[in-house]
Protein backbone atom coordinates (compact mmCIF):
# COMPACT_ATOMS: atom_id res chain seq x y z
CA UNK A 1 0.00 0.00 0.00
CA UNK A 2 1.35 3.26 -1.35
CA UNK A 3 1.37 5.37 1.82
CA UNK A 4 3.47 8.21 4.29
CA UNK A 5 6.15 5.94 6.02
CA UNK A 6 6.77 6.14 9.96
CA UNK A 7 10.15 8.30 8.68
CA UNK A 8 8.20 10.56 6.51
CA UNK A 9 5.80 11.98 9.13
CA UNK A 10 6.06 15.84 9.74
CA UNK A 11 9.55 16.13 11.63
CA UNK A 12 7.79 19.38 13.86
CA UNK A 13 4.54 19.18 15.23
CA UNK A 14 2.89 21.96 16.87
CA UNK A 15 2.32 21.67 20.63
CA UNK A 16 -1.51 22.93 19.95
CA UNK A 17 -3.56 21.52 17.40
CA UNK A 18 -7.67 22.62 17.10
CA UNK A 19 -8.58 18.99 16.71
CA UNK A 20 -6.63 15.78 17.54
CA UNK A 21 -8.02 12.74 15.70
CA UNK A 22 -7.87 8.90 17.04
CA UNK A 23 -8.90 6.84 14.74
CA UNK A 24 -7.12 6.89 10.95
CA UNK A 25 -9.70 4.85 8.90
CA UNK A 26 -12.57 5.97 6.78
CA UNK A 27 -14.14 8.26 9.22
CA UNK A 28 -10.97 9.88 10.85
CA UNK A 29 -9.41 10.72 7.39
CA UNK A 30 -13.44 12.13 6.62
CA UNK A 31 -12.84 14.49 9.42
CA UNK A 32 -9.53 15.45 8.52
CA UNK A 33 -9.91 16.61 5.18
CA UNK A 34 -12.92 18.57 5.93
CA UNK A 35 -11.68 20.11 9.09
CA UNK A 36 -8.07 21.03 7.12
CA UNK A 37 -10.91 22.40 4.54
CA UNK A 38 -12.40 24.53 6.93
CA UNK A 39 -8.89 26.13 8.05
CA UNK A 40 -8.64 23.87 10.89
CA UNK A 41 -4.97 22.21 12.10
CA UNK A 42 -5.48 18.37 12.65
CA UNK A 43 -3.49 15.85 14.41
CA UNK A 44 -4.29 12.66 12.76
CA UNK A 45 -3.68 9.65 15.32
CA UNK A 46 -3.45 6.03 13.80
CA UNK A 47 -1.51 3.05 15.68
CA UNK A 48 -1.59 0.81 12.95
CA UNK A 49 1.19 1.15 10.88
CA UNK A 50 -0.72 3.05 7.88
CA UNK A 51 -4.08 4.63 7.25
CA UNK A 52 -7.16 2.89 6.84
CA UNK A 53 -5.40 0.08 8.08
CA UNK A 54 -8.38 -2.10 8.76
CA UNK A 55 -9.70 -2.18 5.04
CA UNK A 56 -6.25 -3.35 3.46
CA UNK A 57 -6.69 -7.38 4.06
CA UNK A 58 -10.69 -6.79 2.16
CA UNK A 59 -9.21 -6.85 -1.11
CA UNK A 60 -12.26 -8.73 -2.86
CA UNK A 61 -14.53 -7.00 -5.22
CA UNK A 62 -17.62 -5.08 -3.56
CA UNK A 63 -20.73 -3.64 -5.26
CA UNK A 64 -22.28 -1.60 -2.29
CA UNK A 65 -20.57 1.09 -2.31
CA UNK A 66 -22.37 3.84 -4.56
CA UNK A 67 -20.12 4.94 -7.59
CA UNK A 68 -17.34 2.04 -6.91
CA UNK A 69 -19.35 -0.91 -8.07
CA UNK A 70 -16.84 -4.06 -8.53
CA UNK A 71 -13.93 -2.02 -6.19
CA UNK A 72 -12.27 -3.72 -3.31
CA UNK A 73 -12.52 -1.93 -0.21
CA UNK A 74 -8.73 -1.98 -0.05
CA UNK A 75 -8.25 0.04 -3.01
CA UNK A 76 -10.47 2.72 -1.81
CA UNK A 77 -8.66 2.42 1.36
CA UNK A 78 -5.81 3.41 0.04
CA UNK A 79 -7.16 5.94 -1.67
CA UNK A 80 -8.80 7.69 1.20
CA UNK A 81 -5.76 7.32 3.05
CA UNK A 82 -2.99 9.25 0.03
CA UNK A 83 -5.82 12.35 0.50
CA UNK A 84 -5.74 12.57 3.87
CA UNK A 85 -2.14 12.43 4.55
CA UNK A 86 -1.29 14.76 1.64
CA UNK A 87 -4.04 17.40 2.76
CA UNK A 88 -1.90 20.79 3.78
CA UNK A 89 -2.44 21.11 7.65
CA UNK A 90 -3.23 17.88 8.41
CA UNK A 91 -0.40 15.97 10.71
CA UNK A 92 -0.34 12.72 10.34
CA UNK A 93 1.23 10.29 13.17
CA UNK A 94 0.75 6.12 12.10
CA UNK A 95 2.48 3.83 14.06
CA UNK A 96 1.35 5.99 17.54
CA UNK A 97 -0.17 4.57 20.58
CA UNK A 98 -1.90 6.93 23.44
CA UNK A 99 -0.56 6.48 26.69
CA UNK A 100 -3.09 8.52 28.76
CA UNK A 101 -5.05 11.77 27.90
CA UNK A 102 -6.05 15.03 30.17
CA UNK A 103 -8.92 17.32 30.11
CA UNK A 104 -9.24 20.64 31.75
CA UNK A 105 -11.88 23.06 31.32
CA UNK A 106 -10.66 26.48 29.59
CA UNK A 107 -7.76 24.29 28.28
CA UNK A 108 -9.10 21.54 26.12
CA UNK A 109 -7.50 18.06 25.94
CA UNK A 110 -3.81 16.84 26.40
CA UNK A 111 -2.62 13.54 24.83
CA UNK A 112 0.37 11.55 25.89
CA UNK A 113 1.94 10.05 22.94
CA UNK A 114 4.06 6.88 23.65
CA UNK A 115 6.91 8.49 21.58
CA UNK A 116 7.57 6.15 18.56
CA UNK A 117 8.79 6.26 14.79
CA UNK A 118 7.30 9.86 14.55
CA UNK A 119 9.35 11.45 17.14
CA UNK A 120 12.34 8.88 16.80
CA UNK A 121 14.75 11.96 15.86
CA UNK A 122 15.24 15.34 17.03
CA UNK A 123 12.14 14.76 19.56
CA UNK A 124 14.06 14.66 22.93
CA UNK A 125 12.96 18.20 23.81
CA UNK A 126 9.21 17.85 23.12
CA UNK A 127 9.15 14.47 25.40
CA UNK A 128 8.12 15.27 29.27
CA UNK A 129 9.95 13.69 31.96
CA UNK A 130 8.54 10.01 31.38
CA UNK A 131 9.33 10.46 27.63
CA UNK A 132 5.86 10.55 26.86
CA UNK A 133 5.07 13.15 24.03
CA UNK A 134 2.44 15.69 25.22
CA UNK A 135 -0.10 17.20 22.49
CA UNK A 136 -2.53 19.51 23.36
CA UNK A 137 -5.80 20.09 21.33
CA UNK A 138 -8.76 21.95 21.62
CA UNK A 139 -10.79 19.14 20.26
CA UNK A 140 -10.73 15.58 20.67
CA UNK A 141 -12.33 13.03 17.81
CA UNK A 142 -12.64 9.62 18.25
CA UNK A 143 -12.95 7.67 15.28
CA UNK A 144 -11.62 4.29 16.55
CA UNK A 145 -13.92 2.07 14.57
CA UNK A 146 -14.91 -1.74 15.82
CA UNK A 147 -13.49 -4.77 17.15
CA UNK A 148 -14.17 -8.32 16.43
CA UNK A 149 -16.87 -9.45 19.61
CA UNK A 150 -15.11 -12.17 21.40
CA UNK A 151 -17.53 -13.91 23.40
CA UNK A 152 -16.60 -16.18 25.98
CA UNK A 153 -16.03 -19.48 25.67
CA UNK A 154 -16.50 -19.44 21.69
CA UNK A 155 -13.17 -17.53 21.29
CA UNK A 156 -10.83 -18.82 24.16
CA UNK A 157 -9.17 -15.36 24.76
CA UNK A 158 -6.73 -16.40 27.17
CA UNK A 159 -4.79 -19.30 25.35
CA UNK A 160 -5.26 -18.49 21.88
CA UNK A 161 -4.47 -20.42 19.27
CA UNK A 162 -4.41 -19.64 15.27
CA UNK A 163 -6.75 -22.42 14.65
CA UNK A 164 -10.03 -20.80 16.11
CA UNK A 165 -10.20 -16.99 13.76
CA UNK A 166 -11.95 -14.28 14.68
CA UNK A 167 -13.26 -11.97 11.54
CA UNK A 168 -10.01 -10.08 11.25
CA UNK A 169 -8.18 -13.22 11.38
CA UNK A 170 -10.20 -15.06 9.05
CA UNK A 171 -9.64 -12.33 6.37
CA UNK A 172 -6.30 -12.59 6.24
CA UNK A 173 -5.93 -15.94 6.29
CA UNK A 174 -8.72 -17.42 4.24
CA UNK A 175 -7.05 -17.46 1.12
CA UNK A 176 -4.31 -19.89 2.40
CA UNK A 177 -6.02 -22.35 4.99
CA UNK A 178 -5.81 -25.55 3.45
CA UNK A 179 -8.96 -27.85 2.53
CA UNK A 180 -10.90 -29.02 5.58
CA UNK A 181 -13.38 -29.43 7.85
CA UNK A 182 -14.62 -25.54 9.16
CA UNK A 183 -17.09 -23.90 11.05
CA UNK A 184 -18.39 -20.33 10.74
CA UNK A 185 -20.50 -19.34 13.86
CA UNK A 186 -22.76 -16.50 12.30
CA UNK A 187 -25.63 -15.07 10.35
CA UNK A 188 -24.73 -12.36 8.93
CA UNK A 189 -23.81 -11.29 5.49
CA UNK A 190 -20.00 -11.71 7.03
CA UNK A 191 -20.98 -15.70 7.94
CA UNK A 192 -22.59 -16.40 5.00
CA UNK A 193 -20.33 -14.37 2.18
CA UNK A 194 -17.39 -16.74 4.22
CA UNK A 195 -19.52 -19.24 3.62
CA UNK A 196 -19.45 -19.19 0.37
CA UNK A 197 -15.92 -18.42 -0.49
CA UNK A 198 -14.35 -21.20 1.65
CA UNK A 199 -16.95 -23.72 0.07
CA UNK A 200 -15.87 -22.70 -3.37
CA UNK A 201 -12.60 -23.20 -2.56
CA UNK A 202 -13.08 -26.76 -1.33
CA UNK A 203 -13.40 -26.67 2.32
CA UNK A 204 -16.64 -28.92 4.18
CA UNK A 205 -18.17 -25.71 5.65
CA UNK A 206 -20.77 -25.86 8.62
CA UNK A 207 -22.74 -22.62 8.88
CA UNK A 208 -24.26 -22.49 12.55
CA UNK A 209 -26.23 -19.29 13.47
CA UNK A 210 -27.80 -18.66 16.66
CA UNK A 211 -31.17 -17.09 14.71
CA UNK A 212 -32.34 -17.33 11.05
CA UNK A 213 -29.92 -16.13 8.47
CA UNK A 214 -29.45 -12.14 8.51
CA UNK A 215 -27.93 -11.82 5.59
CA UNK A 216 -28.63 -9.81 2.19
CA UNK A 217 -30.96 -12.27 0.10
CA UNK A 218 -28.97 -12.70 -2.63
CA UNK A 219 -26.26 -14.35 -0.41
CA UNK A 220 -29.04 -16.44 1.31
CA UNK A 221 -29.89 -17.56 -2.27
CA UNK A 222 -26.49 -18.92 -3.11
CA UNK A 223 -26.32 -21.10 -0.06
CA UNK A 224 -28.37 -24.09 -1.79
CA UNK A 225 -26.02 -24.32 -4.89
CA UNK A 226 -22.97 -24.12 -2.35
CA UNK A 227 -20.94 -27.69 -2.37
CA UNK A 228 -20.25 -29.45 0.76
CA UNK A 229 -21.83 -26.92 2.79
CA UNK A 230 -24.14 -27.38 5.82
CA UNK A 231 -26.67 -25.15 7.46
CA UNK A 232 -27.57 -24.66 11.19
CA UNK A 233 -30.07 -21.96 11.44
CA UNK A 234 -31.68 -20.59 14.31
CA UNK A 235 -29.94 -23.67 16.51
CA UNK A 236 -28.40 -22.51 20.28
CA UNK A 237 -24.76 -22.06 19.26
CA UNK A 238 -21.93 -24.41 20.84
CA UNK A 239 -21.35 -24.24 24.75
CA UNK A 240 -17.16 -25.05 24.32
CA UNK A 241 -14.74 -24.62 21.78
CA UNK A 242 -11.23 -26.27 22.48
CA UNK A 243 -8.28 -26.26 20.45
CA UNK A 244 -5.38 -28.75 20.20
CA UNK A 245 -2.25 -28.75 17.72
CA UNK A 246 -4.68 -31.22 15.23
CA UNK A 247 -8.09 -29.19 15.31
CA UNK A 248 -11.03 -27.76 17.33
CA UNK A 249 -13.53 -29.54 19.81
CA UNK A 250 -16.73 -28.10 19.66
CA UNK A 251 -19.18 -29.43 22.22
CA UNK A 252 -22.93 -28.45 22.00
CA UNK A 253 -26.26 -30.39 23.43
CA UNK A 254 -27.82 -30.37 20.15
CA UNK A 255 -24.61 -31.97 17.73
CA UNK A 256 -22.93 -33.47 21.04
CA UNK A 257 -18.75 -33.45 20.43
CA UNK A 258 -17.43 -32.77 16.90
CA UNK A 259 -14.27 -31.93 15.27
CA UNK A 260 -13.03 -29.44 13.24
CA UNK A 261 -9.90 -28.20 11.25
CA UNK A 262 -10.89 -24.18 12.32
CA UNK A 263 -13.41 -22.31 13.60
CA UNK A 264 -14.55 -18.83 12.86
CA UNK A 265 -16.38 -16.32 15.56
CA UNK A 266 -17.97 -14.20 13.32
CA UNK A 267 -21.13 -12.86 15.59
CA UNK A 268 -20.48 -9.19 14.69
CA UNK A 269 -18.32 -6.26 15.71
CA UNK A 270 -19.00 -3.69 18.80
CA UNK A 271 -16.82 -0.39 19.18
CA UNK A 272 -13.19 -0.70 20.51
CA UNK A 273 -12.94 0.19 24.15
CA UNK A 274 -9.62 1.64 24.85
CA UNK A 275 -10.13 5.07 23.80
CA UNK A 276 -13.37 4.99 25.52
CA UNK A 277 -11.74 4.15 28.61
CA UNK A 278 -9.23 6.86 28.44
CA UNK A 279 -11.47 9.26 28.14
CA UNK A 280 -13.25 8.17 30.97
CA UNK A 281 -10.43 8.29 33.17
CA UNK A 282 -9.12 11.81 32.22
CA UNK A 283 -12.93 13.37 32.70
CA UNK A 284 -13.60 11.36 36.00
CA UNK A 285 -9.74 12.80 37.18
CA UNK A 286 -11.83 16.31 36.54
CA UNK A 287 -14.69 15.81 38.35
CA UNK A 288 -16.70 15.35 35.07
CA UNK A 289 -19.59 12.53 34.33
CA UNK A 290 -17.87 10.02 32.07
CA UNK A 291 -19.60 8.48 28.89
CA UNK A 292 -20.63 5.10 28.64
CA UNK A 293 -19.33 3.03 25.90
CA UNK A 294 -20.23 2.86 23.32
CA UNK A 295 -20.42 6.63 23.37
CA UNK A 296 -23.03 8.36 21.87
CA UNK A 297 -22.64 11.63 20.19
CA UNK A 298 -24.81 13.45 22.92
CA UNK A 299 -24.90 17.54 23.04
CA UNK A 300 -23.39 17.53 26.67
CA UNK A 301 -20.23 16.04 25.56
CA UNK A 302 -19.68 18.46 22.30
CA UNK A 303 -19.30 21.24 24.98
CA UNK A 304 -16.40 19.75 26.25
CA UNK A 305 -14.58 19.64 22.98
CA UNK A 306 -15.31 15.67 22.75
CA UNK A 307 -16.88 14.06 19.54
CA UNK A 308 -17.64 11.19 17.93
CA UNK A 309 -17.54 9.88 14.10
CA UNK A 310 -18.01 6.66 12.42
CA UNK A 311 -18.67 2.92 13.72
CA UNK A 312 -17.14 3.72 16.84
CA UNK A 313 -20.60 5.11 17.75
CA UNK A 314 -22.20 1.78 18.19
CA UNK A 315 -24.13 2.62 15.05
CA UNK A 316 -26.60 0.25 14.11
CA UNK A 317 -25.60 -0.21 10.28
CA UNK A 318 -21.54 0.33 10.39
CA UNK A 319 -20.01 0.56 6.98
CA UNK A 320 -17.52 2.60 4.72
CA UNK A 321 -20.21 5.27 3.47
CA UNK A 322 -21.77 5.86 6.80
CA UNK A 323 -17.94 6.05 8.12
CA UNK A 324 -17.49 8.85 5.39
CA UNK A 325 -20.67 10.81 5.99
CA UNK A 326 -19.93 11.09 10.02
CA UNK A 327 -16.67 12.34 9.60
CA UNK A 328 -18.13 15.09 7.41
CA UNK A 329 -20.75 15.69 10.47
CA UNK A 330 -18.47 15.80 13.12
CA UNK A 331 -16.16 18.15 11.06
CA UNK A 332 -18.89 20.49 10.74
CA UNK A 333 -19.24 20.20 14.93
CA UNK A 334 -15.92 20.48 15.89
CA UNK A 335 -15.94 24.00 13.75
CA UNK A 336 -18.62 25.14 15.14
CA UNK A 337 -17.63 24.20 18.60
CA UNK A 338 -13.78 26.00 17.82
CA UNK A 339 -15.51 29.06 15.92
CA UNK A 340 -16.33 31.51 19.19
CA UNK A 341 -12.37 31.24 19.65
CA UNK A 342 -11.49 32.27 16.13
CA UNK A 343 -13.44 34.95 15.56
CA UNK A 344 -13.22 38.20 16.09
CA UNK A 345 -14.65 38.28 20.41
CA UNK A 346 -14.46 40.29 23.71
CA UNK A 347 -11.09 39.65 25.34
CA UNK A 348 -10.79 36.15 26.40
CA UNK A 349 -11.50 36.47 30.09
CA UNK A 350 -14.96 37.90 28.83
CA UNK A 351 -14.76 35.11 26.05
CA UNK A 352 -14.17 31.73 27.73
CA UNK A 353 -14.76 32.34 31.66
CA UNK A 354 -18.80 33.07 31.49
CA UNK A 355 -19.79 30.53 32.94
CA UNK A 356 -24.17 30.48 32.72
CA UNK A 357 -26.10 28.72 35.24
CA UNK A 358 -30.16 28.36 34.86
CA UNK A 359 -31.63 28.66 38.61
CA UNK A 360 -35.37 27.24 39.51
CA UNK A 361 -36.26 27.86 42.76
CA UNK A 362 -39.49 26.99 44.86
CA UNK A 363 -40.58 24.89 42.59
CA UNK A 364 -43.37 23.42 44.08
CA UNK A 365 -46.24 20.65 42.93
CA UNK A 366 -48.23 17.48 43.84
CA UNK A 367 -45.92 14.44 42.57
CA UNK A 368 -46.66 11.13 43.18
CA UNK A 369 -44.36 9.86 45.46
CA UNK A 370 -43.36 7.71 48.49
CA UNK A 371 -43.69 4.28 49.96
CA UNK A 372 -45.85 4.69 52.56
CA UNK A 373 -49.48 4.05 52.61
CA UNK A 374 -50.99 7.42 52.32
CA UNK A 375 -48.14 8.47 50.19
CA UNK A 376 -49.88 5.64 47.50
CA UNK A 377 -53.26 7.43 47.79
CA UNK A 378 -52.50 10.62 45.85
CA UNK A 379 -50.11 13.13 44.72
CA UNK A 380 -47.78 14.66 47.94
CA UNK A 381 -46.67 17.99 47.87
CA UNK A 382 -42.87 18.79 47.13
CA UNK A 383 -40.59 21.56 46.47
CA UNK A 384 -38.08 21.58 43.70
CA UNK A 385 -34.39 23.58 42.94
CA UNK A 386 -31.99 22.81 40.27
CA UNK A 387 -29.34 24.42 39.08
CA UNK A 388 -28.24 23.99 35.66
CA UNK A 389 -24.46 24.62 34.43
CA UNK A 390 -24.07 25.60 30.78
CA UNK A 391 -20.41 25.97 31.42
CA UNK A 392 -18.40 28.42 29.71
CA UNK A 393 -20.54 30.94 27.17
CA UNK A 394 -19.55 33.99 24.63
CA UNK A 395 -20.86 37.32 26.33
CA UNK A 396 -24.03 38.18 24.70
CA UNK A 397 -24.35 42.24 24.89
CA UNK A 398 -27.36 42.34 22.48
CA UNK A 399 -30.48 40.67 21.85
CA UNK A 400 -30.08 37.15 20.42
CA UNK A 401 -32.28 34.47 19.08
CA UNK A 402 -34.16 32.22 22.27
CA UNK A 403 -33.11 29.08 20.00
CA UNK A 404 -29.20 29.20 20.58
CA UNK A 405 -29.71 29.33 24.29
CA UNK A 406 -31.37 26.92 26.95
CA UNK A 407 -34.91 28.17 27.79
CA UNK A 408 -35.50 27.47 31.12
CA UNK A 409 -39.21 26.98 30.37
CA UNK A 410 -37.95 23.66 28.93
CA UNK A 411 -35.83 22.88 32.08
CA UNK A 412 -39.34 23.57 34.50
CA UNK A 413 -41.83 21.50 32.07
CA UNK A 414 -38.97 18.34 32.46
CA UNK A 415 -38.79 18.66 36.09
CA UNK A 416 -42.60 18.34 36.68
CA UNK A 417 -43.07 16.01 33.85
CA UNK A 418 -40.90 13.28 35.32
CA UNK A 419 -42.21 14.01 38.94
CA UNK A 420 -45.44 13.82 37.67
CA UNK A 421 -45.25 11.03 35.24
CA UNK A 422 -45.43 7.99 37.14
CA UNK A 423 -45.40 6.58 40.99
CA UNK A 424 -41.51 6.96 41.75
CA UNK A 425 -41.04 5.22 45.46
CA UNK A 426 -37.94 6.65 46.65
CA UNK A 427 -37.02 10.26 46.64
CA UNK A 428 -33.49 8.50 45.64
CA UNK A 429 -34.76 7.18 42.22
CA UNK A 430 -36.75 10.04 41.35
CA UNK A 431 -33.33 12.98 41.72
CA UNK A 432 -31.41 10.40 39.42
CA UNK A 433 -34.19 10.19 37.12
CA UNK A 434 -34.01 13.76 36.94
CA UNK A 435 -30.54 14.66 36.84
CA UNK A 436 -30.42 11.85 33.65
CA UNK A 437 -33.16 13.97 31.89
CA UNK A 438 -31.28 17.25 32.33
CA UNK A 439 -27.89 16.52 31.70
CA UNK A 440 -29.30 15.40 28.40
CA UNK A 441 -30.53 18.64 27.51
CA UNK A 442 -28.14 20.54 24.93
CA UNK A 443 -25.10 22.17 26.35
CA UNK A 444 -25.69 21.27 29.78
CA UNK A 445 -22.51 19.84 31.37
CA UNK A 446 -23.65 19.98 35.34
CA UNK A 447 -27.00 19.56 36.97
CA UNK A 448 -27.91 20.10 40.67
CA UNK A 449 -31.24 18.83 42.30
CA UNK A 450 -32.91 19.15 45.48
CA UNK A 451 -36.09 17.57 46.06
CA UNK A 452 -38.04 18.62 49.15
CA UNK A 453 -41.31 17.00 50.47
CA UNK A 454 -43.46 19.49 52.29
CA UNK A 455 -45.43 17.40 54.34
CA UNK A 456 -43.83 14.13 55.57
CA UNK A 457 -43.57 15.53 58.92
CA UNK A 458 -45.60 18.12 60.49
CA UNK A 459 -42.70 19.42 62.32
CA UNK A 460 -40.29 19.87 59.73
CA UNK A 461 -39.23 18.91 56.32
CA UNK A 462 -37.44 16.02 54.70
CA UNK A 463 -34.86 16.91 51.37
CA UNK A 464 -32.20 14.99 49.70
CA UNK A 465 -30.45 16.90 47.17
CA UNK A 466 -27.67 15.23 44.31
CA UNK A 467 -24.53 16.65 42.19
CA UNK A 468 -23.54 15.11 39.07
CA UNK A 469 -21.38 16.95 36.22
CA UNK A 470 -18.92 19.55 36.06
CA UNK A 471 -19.18 22.72 38.33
Amino acid sequence: MSQTSPDRLPASLPALVDAAIVGGGPAGCSAASWLTQLGLSVALIERAPRLCDSLRPLDYRQDWLLGAPGESLAALGERYARHAANQAGVHTLIGQTIHHLDWQAEQGWTLYLDGGPAFAEGAADATDASGLRPLRARALLLATGLTPRHPAPLYPARDRHDRVLDAIELTAVRDRLPAGRVLLLGGGDNAVENALYLAGRGHAVTLWSRSEWRAQSHLIQQLDSAPGLRRRPAQALPTAVTATADGVVVTSKAHGEEAFDHVAVLLGYEPEASAWLQVADALQRAGVTAPSQPFRDEPRFGVLGLFVAGDASGRQHPCVQTALGDGVVAAKQIEAFLRPLRESQPPPALRRNNRQVIHIHGLRFGANLGVLDFEREGPQPIQVDAEVNLGAQTIVSRDADIGHVLDYRRVRAIIIDECTAEHTDLLEALLGKLSVRLMKLPGVVGVRIKVTKLEIFPDCQVAISAECGTW
